[in-house]
C-alpha cells in the first residue's frame, strides 16, 4: 500500500555504510549500550552520594569543634538548654501603655 511517503534517509558513512538500523544487530547493540549507560550512571550517582555525604559530615564536625568553646561558655553560665528570656513589666509602670492600645 504506497500512500506516496519517502521512506526516511539513512545515516551513512562515507563508504556508504549504513549507521545504525532497525535491524536485530541495531537493537541489540542499542540494548547493550543503554544497559551500560545506565549502570554508569547509578555508578556515579552512589560515588556522588558518598562524596557528598563524607563533604557533609566533615562540615558539621567542623562546625562542632568550633563551637565548642561557646557551648562550654553557655554550660558555665548556668543555661541548661531550659532558660526563657522574659522581660517582667510592672502593673503600675508609668512606662505602660497597654491601657492606650
Amino acid at each position: 500500500m504506497d500512500n506516496g511517503r519517502v521512506p526516511p534517509r539513512r545515516v551513512t558513512y562515507e563508504d556508504g555504510v549504513p549507521a545504525g538500523g532497525s535491524g536485530w544487530f541495531g537493537r541489540v547493540t542499542a540494548t547493550i549500550v543503554s544497559v551500560i549507560v545506565l549502570v554508569a550512571a547509578a555508578m556515579l550517582s552512589l560515588v556522588l552520594l558518598a562524596v557528598l555525604f563524607g563533604v557533609g559530615a566533615i562540615v558539621v564536625g567542623y562546625l562542632w569543634w568550633k563551637t565548642r568553646a561557646l557551648r562550654r561558655q553557655a554550660r558555665d553560665f548556668g543555661d541548661d538548654g531550659r532558660t526563657i528570656d522574659a522581660e517582667i513589666v510592672q502593673k503600675d509602670s508609668p512606662e505602660d501603655d497597654s491601657a492606650k492600645r
